[in-house]
């Protein structure tokens, strides 16, 4: 599964086209391969609560872009200690 299937299975919608993703202020911008800084995002898309949850929850929420055909890793589930 790479992380394109995982955001489907979140229902979050990637547009054709979208090859990375970045978290902007209350919604994620879609870009393409050959983005440059400081140039318009190819799709922004209103995230919700749920959807930032569940995203962040999957550990697909970071600061850095995030390339869509990637692997997809789950985050690392650490033991609680009582």
């Amino acid at each position: 599964m790479n992380v394109r299937d995982k955001l489907h299975e979140l229902s979050i919608y990637v547009p054709e086209g979208a090859h990375r993703y970045r978290l902007g202020k209350g919604c994620l911008e879609w870009l393409r391969a050959d983005h440059v800084e400081g140039t318009a995002a190819l799709f922004r898309m209103p995230v919700t609560r749920d959807q930032y949850e569940s995203m962040l929850g999957a550990g697909l929420l970071c600061t850095m872009d995030r390339v869509v055909e990637s692997p997809y890793v789950a985050p690392r589930v650490h033991d609680a200690v009582a």
